[in-house]
């Protein structure tokens, strides 16, 4: 059998790990104390090359889940090492995604996970929190957005321009 057969990096499946994530969510969680307590080191990044990503009406470009127990021990028992979540990807949808984008989205993605391990679901405020701060196209333009990685970049500094102007009396 020919070695390079069984190298991740020739492997084109539907479920693609991804470690280029890391180093980005790794950074995120150092600059911003709201994710620190977050453990990347047990997060499986993956590019879902196929999925729609699609629930409902609603486009989803990226989703963090809690490992199941299932696979948790089959991880374990393959590579001994485990994962408490997983990351995954819609390349659909993010294929055409600047750098900008991916690391706000995975900013987006690390904040669901609360202080004690939990997932916390999208609610109105962090709907309105992504909204006032990069606006409601964020993630379908290719338009100028922050990096959050910038030195001089603060997430409570980012404002979004307004669509309109209204007059002052």
């Amino acid at each position: 059998m020919d070695a390079n057969l069984l190298k991740v990096e020739n492997y084109r499946g539907k479920f693609v790990i991804n470690e280029a994530y890391q180093p980005i969510a790794k950074a995120l969680c150092v600059k911003f104390p709201e994710l620190k307590h977050i453990p990347v080191d047990s997060i499986l990044f993956l590019d879902l090359t196929e999925a729609k990503g699609v629930t409902g009406n609603k486009i989803k470009n990226a989703q963090i889940s809690k490992m199941p127990d299932k696979w948790h021990e089959i991880i374990y028992q393959l590579i001994g090492k485990r994962f408490m979540y997983y990351m995954e990807f819609f390349k659909r949808n993010t294929g055409h995604m600047s750098q900008e984008q991916i690391i706000l989205l995975i900013y987006h993605e690390l904040r669901h996970i609360g202080g004690d391990g939990d997932l916390n679901h999208h609610d109105i405020e962090e709907w309105a929190n992504m909204y006032h701060k990069l606006g409601v196209d964020w993630s379908v333009t290719k338009r100028k957005l922050p990096d959050l990685l910038d030195a001089e970049v603060d997430w409570d500094s980012i404002k979004q321009t307004n669509l309109f102007t209204f007059p002052v009396k």
